[in-house]
């Protein structure tokens, strides 16, 4: 039986997870799926958290995606079925470990050049399997993918011609340029330029006679400006389950949905108008993911305190006027990037009512799939 600890003597820095908010924060992003006649795919490395990616399957999720293979393996250990990596294949280590969850459970896989499906069926074809991809489209993010429309198209042809054993199951776009938005309308904006760039190059493919059956995008800012599905046939939100301060500052969602936090204490005055917290850059992640954010996070109830730097152990927070916030006082901090901040932790403190009812293991930190396994078999660990 665990031992659970009191919020107000909890070591830390600590990762807080309000679970009715979390519970909300996923119904809605099921219903919001179910209305517009989309599957659901949740990105787990917002949470890399089996109890939570159980919850998203509750409530209605199709299956999963992850971004690393240690996260594909985490999951698939845990009787999830339905896998999508959403990161090029490359290098041996990655196909081998691909291609023996691929015998066990259902495994798509997205990539973006001819080269990287050759080899992938190259690497099929050695163990006598196909695997299905998805081909990435970028749709104005400027990281993986190709152009939308005809250029995209002239490759994915030239892939199914060539190849056998690697087969197209599709498109994914991410429209992550969303973060840059100044405003809703250029968050919409966003969300139609992943509708655009999906619909014109499953078009163009299927004009070269070849079936484009999934038609898979999505952020959290962009599925919330899902109103009909057009050519989306699949959506991969993955912050909607905790949000954070930049889904706030966007407008997507209020603070009240913020399901994720940083506890953290006091441990210097230096002056009235600045604090001192032991939540530095190694407990909440150091990034300002739009540039509408001016801290580093929020502190809920104390609307005039200011995250303003970060250390490794030391958030420097500061006030427009005085305050007599006294020394060992405990504030939670709701990170601007709950997706970073989450892989900074070991462990979940799960919350309800202001009680600790559960601790929960961030399962899937890391990349090495055989990392926990050979930590566990080595000797001088085992004598010390």
């Amino acid at each position: 039986m665990k031992t659970l600890p009191n919020i107000e003597t909890v070591v830390t820095p600590a990762l807080l997870v309000d679970a009715p908010k979390l519970v909300s924060n996923i119904s809605r992003m099921a219903a919001r799926a179910e209305t517009a006649d989309v599957e659901l795919w949740p990105h787990t490395k917002t949470h890399k958290t089996v109890q939570i990616a159980r919850l998203q399957t509750e409530h209605g999720a199709a299956g999963l995606t992850v971004a690393t293979l240690r996260e594909a393996r985490c999951f698939a250990d845990a009787g999830f079925e339905r896998i999508l990596i959403a990161y090029p294949p490359v290098g041996d280590w990655r196909l081998d470990e691909l291609l023996e969850l691929a015998e066990q459970i259902e495994v798509r896989v997205v990539l973006d050049g001819v080269d990287t499906v050759e080899l992938l069926d190259h690497a099929c074809g050695r163990r006598g399997n196909s695997l299905i991809y998805l081909w990435e489209v970028d749709c104005g993010v400027g990281r993986c993918g190709t152009q939308p429309g005809a250029p995209t198209a002239a490759q994915v042809a030239i892939a199914h011609e060539r190849f056998r054993h690697a087969v197209f199951g599709g498109l994914m776009t991410f429209g992550g340029h969303a973060y840059l938005a100044a405003n809703t309308d250029e968050i919409r904006a966003a969300a139609e330029n992943e509708r655009d760039a999906l619909g014109q190059t499953a078009e163009a493919i299927e004009q070269l006679g070849i079936e484009v059956k999934a038609r898979s995008a999505g952020t959290t800012p962009t599925s919330h400006q899902l109103v009909d599905r057009g050519p989306i046939t699949e959506i991969r939100p993955g912050n909607y389950a905790f949000y954070d301060a930049t889904q706030v500052t966007l407008g997507v969602a209020p603070v009240e949905h913020c399901a994720v936090s940083v506890l953290a204490t006091v441990v210097a005055r230096p002056d009235p108008r600045r604090l001192i917290l032991d939540c530095g850059s190694k407990a909440l992640a150091a990034e300002r993911l739009s540039p509408r954010s001016t801290t580093f996070g929020l502190i809920p109830g104390h609307p005039q305190l200011n995250v303003e730097r970060l250390f490794e152990e030391h958030a420097i927070v500061t006030a427009s006027e005085p305050v007599d916030t006294p020394l060992g006082t405990r504030l939670q901090v709701i990170p601007n990037h709950s997706c970073a901040t989450a892989n900074l932790h070991s462990r979940m403190l799960v919350v309800e009512d202001g009680e600790v009812v559960d601790i929960w293991s961030v399962d899937a930190r890391g990349w090495d799939i055989a990392a926990e396994k050979a930590a566990t078999d080595a000797p001088y660990l085992r004598s010390a």
